[in-house]
């Protein structure tokens, strides 16, 4: 079977080389100059920097790891424990808020702790900012989970639904808080991301170029048009013919290379996204993996500590590499002059300069009020054709970490195999 796979990020990536393995025939393309997608890294003045969000690994799914160090040997890739943070009111508090109450002043503990222990009360609102407030009390959701939802999303929380994310985000009980409060014990084992891996050296892309090796990728590839021949094919470009599409690319490119009913097109057109800009700055030396950032006060939702993960990361001895992270909807929504300000980050971090900027359209999915109807609606009219098959966090529109993205290509590639 001769497959085409549209973009070369983890998903496309995943489902190529086993599909591949399986026998097939295939051909990647991508548009940008190398493949990982989002999952990019690149050395400026020694510091490793990835200039689309920070990419970790880890999984509670044995499969994908087992997948994944077949792939890069699990001696390659460094074993991190969690040291995030959360800067507020000039302190570095610990991860995740609700269990660094004992950290506060005393007056914001007991209002944070009493709201908690008032909260859930009621039906549970379909709503994000409604359902922060639901679930964490006031005192919670005022000082860290509203605002540091508010400027992740860049998005009214109010038009927001609350399904994506369970799973994604701590939802501890009250004992727990309560015992975290009186022992003054901050830790959480059970979270998403308490420990991780990172290759060892070069960063993310280690991964991905192990993962890349021996596929065919046509790397600065525009995809112009995509149509069904006569004989139930499907053409890329005029330039070939596939029995099978993999696509990974973003739903809002579609409509303008194929055919589709209008309908479809206008649910795509009511999907929500956000984009990201980043910076490389380099700081004085941390323990820290990652920083929070509620405050309006400066424009990342977070800094990621990137030179602490692998063992070449850092270009001065003295200082540790970390990505600046600001949501928005186009790169001028974020100036030089707001990113290069030495009042981007709070003093505490010992900003010495940021080196570069960078820029990508597709960062972030927003589950919107109307999310669950568009998908639904646009993966039922992709279902009725078994040879186009929607893949990855675009591809499905949905919001996915790393290892879910390779667990989908996983399920995929059985069905289409099978």
């Amino acid at each position: 079977m001769k497959v085409a796979v549209l973009g070369a990020g983890v998903s496309g990536l995943t489902a190529a080389r086993l599909l591949k393995d399986a026998g097939n025939q295939i051909v990647v393309y991508e548009k940008m100059d190398r493949p990982g997608g989002l999952a990019q890294a690149r050395y400026v003045d020694g510091n490793i920097y990835e200039p689309y969000g920070g990419h970790i690994f880890n999984s509670k799914h044995p499969e994908v790891v087992d997948w994944v160090f077949s792939i890069l040997p699990k001696d390659k890739w460094n074993h991190v424990i969690r040291n995030a943070k959360i800067y507020y009111k000039g302190k570095f508090l610990s991860y995740p808020f609700e269990y660094a109450l004992n950290q506060l002043d005393t007056d914001d503990t007991v209002e944070c702790a009493y709201d908690f222990m008032m909260a859930q009360q009621g039906p549970e609102p379909q709503t994000y900012g409604d359902w922060l407030i639901w679930n964490f009390g006031h005192g919670i959701a005022n000082r860290y989970m509203i605002p540091y939802n508010k400027k992740i999303w860049k998005y009214d929380l109010d038009d927001m639904g609350i399904g994506w994310m369970r799973g994604k985000m701590p939802l501890p009980e009250k004992k727990e808080i309560l015992r975290s409060v009186i022992s003054a014990d901050s830790t959480e084992k059970n979270m998403v991301h308490s420990s991780f891996y990172y290759p060892k050296k070069g960063g993310i892309t280690t991964f991905i170029d192990a993962l890349a090796s021996g596929l065919d990728i046509r790397c600065s590839y525009e995809i112009r048009t995509i149509e069904k021949t006569a004989t139930g094919n499907w053409d890329i470009n005029g330039e070939g013919e596939y029995d099978q599409i993999v696509s990974t690319i973003p739903l809002p490119e579609l409509p303008p290379v194929m055919s589709l009913p209008e309908n479809v097109v206008d649910h795509i057109k009511d999907l929500k996204f956000n984009s990201l800009v980043t910076g490389l700055f380099t700081g004085k030396k941390t323990d820290m993996t990652w920083l929070y950032v509620p405050s309006m006060d400066y424009p990342p939702h977070r800094i990621n500590y990137v030179g602490n993960y692998a063992e070449d990361g850092n270009g001065e001895p003295d200082s540790v590499s970390a990505a600046i992270e600001i949501t928005c909807h186009s790169p001028e929504d974020v100036s030089d002059e707001v990113l290069y300000s030495p009042k981007c980050v709070p003093d505490e971090l010992g900003e010495k300069k940021v080196i570069t900027r960078d820029f990508h359209k597709y960062a972030y999915v927003i589950h919107d009020v109307n999310y669950q109807e568009n998908v639904d609606f646009i993966k039922d009219y992709f279902s009725t054709d078994n040879s186009f098959r929607l893949l990855g966090r675009w591809g499905t529109w949905n919001y996915n970490n790393m290892d879910l993205c390779m667990l989908d290509a996983m399920k995929l590639v059985k069905e289409i195999t099978n």
